[in-house]
């Protein structure tokens, strides 16, 4: 267990050093999200329920390392904060908000999910593991590229976040299809299965749309019309 905390109460009366304190912590929130998902992910590949073992804890964690990080920004400047600061602790609460909503759906949807598949010992269809595999794999992807808008604020970044998001709702679209083209077809380990892979990918989705959001008040920021964008991108 790391005791380190960035969180300083000496830093409390200059904002710009607690904020930054804060930042860093919010981010080792999201190194426990991608380390949880990368377990749950290795879980489902493997049908190896020990790798499931860990995630209650790092839900733990994550839980408690939020909730610090809400109370310590609040306490941030009590004798107001310019503007820009404002914003920042703002986006940071939001942040450790989010990313506590995915460790609650990994912890409560996803882990029970895998859990419940290795034990009654069924076996996805080849096509459905691949689907399932990618989407992991996508959205693994973006918990680092979140991380990473968190921390620079890139706009173009920001932006590929949100073109991610439609991206992830594609393929879990394509999937649900797929999956249910292979249920009228009768197979039988589709059938066994289809819960379970209906369950995760709604999951999965749910996990992207909450990381997609950190995007939002940066793009906000440059003025950034998202949804042009994302009518271009579809056009």
């Amino acid at each position: 267990e790391n005791n380190h905390s960035y969180l300083d109460s000496h830093d409390l009366d200059q904002p710009v050093a607690a904020l930054a304190g804060a930042s860093r912590e919010v981010l080792l929130v999201g190194d426990l999200i991608e380390l949880m998902l990368r377990q749950a992910s290795e879980a489902m590949r493997d049908s190896d329920a020990a790798k499931l073992n860990d995630i209650s804890s790092l839900e733990g964690r994550v839980d408690r390392l939020q909730h610090e990080i809400k109370v310590y920004v609040s306490k941030v400047g009590q004798n107001g904060l310019a503007r820009k600061d404002q914003r920042r602790a703002m986006d940071i609460v939001e942040y450790a908000i989010n990313l506590e909503h995915i460790g609650d759906i990994i912890e409560k949807g996803i882990r029970p999910e895998i859990a419940k598949k290795i034990d009654l010992g069924l076996r996805f269809s080849d096509d459905g593991k691949s689907e399932l595999e990618r989407l992991f794999a996508v959205t693994l992807d973006n918990i680092r590229m979140a991380q990473s808008v968190f921390a620079t604020r890139n706009a173009d970044l920001a932006r590929r976040l949100v073109e991610v998001k439609e991206d992830v709702r594609r393929l879990e679209k394509q999937s649900s299809e797929s999956h249910l083209q292979r249920l009228r077809d009768g197979r039988v380990d589709s059938i066994q299965t289809s819960s379970v892979h209906l369950d995760m990918l709604r999951d999965l989705k749910r996990i992207n749309a909450h990381l997609a959001a950190v995007a939002h008040p940066i793009l906000d920021e440059s003025g950034l019309l998202i949804e042009s964008r994302i009518r271009q991108a579809a056009g």
